[in-house]
C-alpha cells in the first residue's frame, strides 16, 4: 500500500493558484494532466482562428478521462491578447519551413477580423480567404506544424512539472518524510514503498 496524495488546499484567488490546484488534483494521474495540457496547447496553436472554443468543447466531450479545466486553460493561451502574435508567428514559421525565409508582407492582414462568422457564412469565408490568400499556405502550414509539435512538447513538459509539484506537495504535507512512493509514480523508474526498491506487483 502507498500513501494517498494529501488533499489539495482550496484554490486561492488568481489564475496561477487555481492552475496549481488543478495540477495537484488527487484523482488524476500525472499522465492525464499532461495529456490534457498537450491537447489544449495543440488547440491553442491550431491555425483555424475562430473555432478554438468549439474545438475545446468537442475534445472535452470526446476525451472524458482528461482534466477539462487544464485543457481549457491551455487552449485559451490563444486569446484576444495573444491571437495576433501567435498567428503572425505561424505565418512566418510556415514561410521559413517552405524555404522562403522571413520575407513576408503582413501589412494587409487584420487577424482580429477573423472570427466564427468567417467559417459559418459564405461571405465571411470569402472575405477571410481573400485577405489571407497571399500568405494562406505559409500560415496554415506553420500553424499545423506548431500545433503538432505542441502535443509532445506540452505532454512531456507538463508531465515533468506535475510530478515535480506533486513530489514537493507530498513531501511537505507529510513533514518531509522519506521512503514513501509518490502516488501514481510507483511504476517502472519510480521508487517503491520503502528503500527506493521496485514495487511488489502482488501488492
Amino acid at each position: 500500500m502507498t500513501d494517498a496524495l494529501p488533499p489539495t488546499p482550496a484554490p486561492r484567488h488568481g489564475f496561477l493558484n487555481r492552475f496549481k490546484h488543478h495540477i495537484l488534483h488527487p484523482e488524476m494521474k500525472p499522465e492525464q494532466i499532461a495529456w490534457s495540457f498537450a491537447i489544449g496547447m495543440a488547440v491553442a496553436l491550431n491555425p483555424l482562428l475562430g473555432l478554438h472554443t468549439a474545438m475545446v468543447l468537442l475534445f472535452c466531450g470526446i476525451f472524458r478521462g482528461l482534466h477539462r479545466p487544464v485543457m481549457l486553460a491551455a487552449a485559451f493561451v490563444n486569446n484576444p491578447w495573444t491571437m495576433v502574435p501567435i498567428a503572425t508567428a505561424s505565418a512566418y514559421f510556415g514561410n521559413f519551413l517552405r524555404g522562403r525565409g522571413f520575407h513576408l508582407d503582413l501589412s494587409h492582414i487584420h487577424w482580429k477580423a477573423i472570427g466564427w462568422r468567417s467559417f459559418i457564412t459564405w461571405q465571411g469565408f470569402l472575405d477571410m480567404h481573400e485577405m489571407l490568400r497571399p500568405i494562406l499556405k505559409s500560415y496554415l502550414f506553420g500553424g499545423l506544424v506548431l500545433s503538432l509539435v505542441a502535443i509532445p512538447a506540452g505532454y512531456w513538459s507538463m508531465l515533468w512539472l506535475t510530478r515535480r509539484m506533486r513530489r514537493f506537495h507530498f513531501h511537505h504535507s507529510n513533514g518531509g518524510s522519506h521512503g514513501h512512493a509518490i502516488p501514481d509514480e510507483t511504476g517502472p523508474g519510480h521508487a517503491g514503498e520503502t528503500g527506493g526498491g521496485p514495487r511488489d506487483p502482488e501488492g
